[in-house]
């Protein structure tokens, strides 16, 4: 047996985008104009260190079979939640902030790793996820010494997720 190659990843400090879209007709399929038009707002830089937290919990049902002395499990129910942190500037309100600001605006949230920020979307682009959600009511975070103001806000979750094996970049709708 010869030895594993060591893999090469991919560091995480400004290899990422968060994206809020306004406007996508199919999920899985994606156009770069519903990607890049002018009503998309790019939040990563906008949000704190820690201020884009995607979990996704997968419950898990145990059955098993008549006689089998082996309990079998299969996937259940998927609950994803997406809470942002974002920078609060009481004069001049960030990108994050305006776009988010009204509860019950619906929109995508669109993950995206792995490239620079700032890079040019293709038909090429992995997307990590797209998220369905309407914005929530934004709270406070409390003031501690020697640190920014910052809002949070847990959004609702309006549909199913799209994650990367589903999703395919489209050069033009059809």
């Amino acid at each position: 047996m010869t030895t594993e190659a060591v893999q090469k990843g991919v560091a995480s400090d400004g290899h990422g985008t968060v994206l809020w879209v306004p406007a996508i007709a199919d999920l899985t399929k994606p156009t770069i104009a519903e990607l890049t038009a002018e009503t998309v707002i790019a939040l990563t830089y906008g949000l704190a260190t820690d201020g884009f937290d995607h979990q996704t919990n997968i419950t898990k049902i145990t059955t098993g079979r008549y006689t089998l002395d082996q309990a079998l499990k299969l996937d259940g129910k998927i609950e994803d939640t997406v809470t942002l942190k974002w920078v609060y500037n009481r004069t001049t309100p960030t990108a994050v902030e305006t776009s988010l600001g009204t509860p019950g605006t619906a929109g995508n949230i669109v993950k995206i790793l792995g490239y620079e920020n700032g890079f040019t979307i293709s038909e090429t682009t992995k997307i990590n996820a797209i998220i369905p959600v309407e914005t929530s009511i934004p709270i406070d975070v409390p003031p501690t010494e020697n640190t920014e103001l910052m809002k949070q806000m847990e959004l609702n979750v309006t549909g199913k997720v799209r994650r990367e094996h589903e999703i395919t970049v489209q050069t033009t709708a059809g």
